[in-house]
């Protein structure tokens, strides 16, 4: 999109009751860039598809061991998708399963130490890569900004 197309949608949107697209469409441009910017990255440099990043950086950061009920309800996977990811994750040496004391039939999910070094490699870069993105902002709209998506991430949990 040109900053041409970009002015006119601002100078136009904010007339009527169309004025929240001046809010859905930006968030939508700005997911879409960050998301894809962050795969291309992950595939090119780790192999790694973004999913696959989700289930680690999960482990990673909920005591290395989940069910994979626990890890498909904090992302965004089905039960048969999660145990296809596993199953791939597995295969490259990043996760392990063992079986749930208390119930048998349901397997633990562990991140190995490969993982969890990967997470943190694939993490830093894209902390850079999305750092330099936000650049653009100083660190009192840093603030606020923050305060405002926390605000609508609240709202997405409440429904």
């Amino acid at each position: 999109m040109k900053k041409e197309n970009l002015d006119n949608f601002y100078e136009n949107v904010f007339k009527d009751e169309r004025e929240v697209l001046g809010l859905c469409i930006p968030i939508t441009m700005i997911h879409k860039q960050l998301f894809n910017e962050g795969s291309a990255l992950l595939l090119e440099k780790f192999d790694l598809s973004s999913s696959e990043m989700d289930v680690l950086a999960s482990l990673t950061f909920n005591n290395e061991t989940l069910t994979p009920t626990d890890l498909y309800e904090s992302t965004i996977f089905s039960s048969g998708g999660m145990t296809k990811l596993l199953k791939k994750l597995e295969t490259k040496g990043y996760v392990s399963r063992s079986s749930c004391a208390e119930d048998k039939r349901s397997k633990l999910v562990h991140i190995e130490p490969k993982g969890v070094k990967l997470v943190h490699e694939a993490l830093g870069l894209l902390i850079h890569k999305d750092n330099e993105f936000f650049s653009v902002l100083d660190e009192e709209e840093k603030k606020v900004f923050f305060r405002v998506l926390k605000k609508l991430l609240y709202r997405v949990v409440e429904r």
